[in-house]
This record gives C-alpha cells, structure tokens and sequence, in this order.
C-alpha cells in the first residue's frame, strides 16, 4: 500500500519563509530597543513575556520558559506569514500593493496580539514610547516585509 501524498499548498512555503524572517526581524529591533537602548527589560524578561501569555506568572521562575517563549513567538509568527500568504494568493489586490498591505496588515497584527494579551490576561497598558515602538516593529519590521517577501516567494515555483 502507497502512503498518500498531499501536496502543500502554493502559499505555503512563501508563509512559512515570511513568518520566520518577519520574526527574527521584529524580534531583533524589539530587542535593540527595550534590552540594549532603552534597558527596560533583559533578554529573558523579553522572552519569559511571551511565554507567561501560555503558562503563567511560572514563566518567570520556570526552567526553559524562555525557549518557550522563543518557540511561541516563531509559531505565531510563522502562523501570520502563512495568513498573509493565504489571503495575498487569493487575492491580487493585496499583491498589488505589497507596501500598503504590509503597513495595513502590521497594523492588525498589532491590534490583535495586543488582543491576546488581555484574553491571557498578560495586557500591560503601554507608554507612549512602547505603543509607537510597537507600532513600528509591527509595521516596519514585521509587516512590510512580510508582504513583500510573500508577493516574491508567491511567483517562485515550489
């Protein structure tokens, strides 16, 4: 008997490859910003963040917490790559304008992990200073790119 094969979908790979540069990139200005120029959080902190949002205040005294929070933000970044990589394949008008869709789709990104926080009950009420970083790692570092590197990989045979 022969094992079936399914083949991934044409926005699959494209998603993936987006969602994990779009992760290193957010990660690295988050990173620059609150541990090393403005020191309002360590590296660990960063991570144990994203990990509290899955198991807790044990985030922060829990051994490994930090690779978890590693592995999270990659899957959930790799998840909103394979999003946009879905809705761009269907749809030419988001191809069209990868720098709008990109700014448009950072912004809801945004919008809705700042959502999750509060349904993990992890939300902190941002400064100013936060909210606009934020809103810039989104945009800039994670949706932009993105929406560009989903419209390139979308043309490329798999």
């Amino acid at each position: 008997m022969h094992a079936r094969s399914f083949p991934l979908p044409a926005f699959a790979l494209p998603g993936v490859a987006a969602g994990l540069i779009g992760a290193v990139l957010i990660d690295a200005y988050l990173v620059i910003v609150f541990v090393f120029l403005t020191h309002t959080l360590s590296l660990a902190a960063f991570y144990e963040y994203v990990a509290s949002g899955a198991i807790g205040a044990a985030a922060y005294t829990a051994p490994g917490s930090v690779l978890l929070g590693i592995a999270i933000h990659l899957i959930v970044a790799i998840a909103w790559g394979v999003g946009f990589a879905f809705v761009a394949a269907r749809t030419p008008q988001v191809r069209a304008q990868p720098l709008v869709s990109g700014i448009a789709y950072g912004f809801v990104v945004m919008i809705v992990m700042q959502l999750v926080e509060v349904a993990a009950n992890i939300y902190v009420q941002p400064t100013t200073f936060s909210l606009g970083n934020q809103l810039l790692a989104h945009i800039v570092f994670f949706g932009i790119p993105i929406a560009f590197i989903v419209d390139k990989r979308l043309d490329q045979p798999a």
